[in-house]
């Protein structure tokens, strides 16, 4: 394998969990909120709402700040609760686990809260604790560079020899604005809203990737 340093969004990509995410959103507004959130967020599709942090999505949704704090915890819990190793992408755990094999500089990037993100990371089994940058990390996150500045930073990355595996326009946009140069978009179900305009390119499968093709046999899709 091209020896290269990777880094990965998380939803989306390590796991694919766009749906789910909404899911628990309706779940728990339902639950808490009554039928005038109910109605505001009727005709919201869940392509609107990815790529969003947490924080976006709830004031997307017209929710008052003042609920935010006890609502966030609520759809935290029960993502949890619902999460499983069934939404682990194609090939992903493979890949992962080939990377750490040839001691690969690897990291995860997201705008998700960090407890979401060791949740989800907690699914592929890693060897040693994950080196990420959640949403609770930075003041700006995406489509701001300043995650992928951060991890690019945090695991000593070179630039040049970095790429990074995304799924939607806001996450590619911040990559390309911290000056990665190889960015690949990995759409899924949902990702029919997404353009890709700023992508090296997008990829159906983990090793369409250029550095991962001497490595195809070891990553089941």
């Amino acid at each position: 394998m091209n020896k290269c340093n990777v880094i990965f969004d998380i939803d989306g990509v390590i796991v694919d969990s766009e749906q789910l995410h909404f899911d628990v959103l309706l779940d728990v507004l339902a639950d808490v909120s009554g039928e005038q959130v109910s109605a505001q967020i009727r005709d919201i599709q869940p392509q609107q709402l990815i790529g969003l942090s947490l924080t976006e999505t709830l004031n997307e949704v017209g929710l008052p700040s003042s609920m935010h704090k006890s609502i966030t915890e609520k759809i935290i819990s029960r993502y949890q609760e619902k999460l499983s190793a069934h939404y682990l992408r194609p090939g992903i755990t493979d890949l992962i686990a080939v990377l750490q094999q040839n001691g690969t500089n690897f990291g995860f990037v997201s705008t998700a809260p960090r407890n979401v993100c060791l949740a989800n990371l907690s699914l592929l089994e890693l060897h040693e604790q994950p080196a990420l940058i959640s949403g609770d990390d930075v003041e700006r996150t995406k489509p701001f560079p300043d995650p992928y500045l951060a991890m690019l930073k945090l695991k000593e990355m070179d630039i040049r020899q970095t790429l990074v595996i995304e799924d939607t326009d806001l996450g590619i946009a911040a990559a390309k604005q911290a000056g990665i140069p190889w960015i690949y978009a990995w759409p899924h179900a949902l990702s029919g809203a997404e353009q890709y305009g700023q992508a090296s390119s997008v990829i159906r499968k983990l090793t369409d990737i250029p550095q991962f093709s001497e490595i195809s046999a070891n990553i089941e899709q």
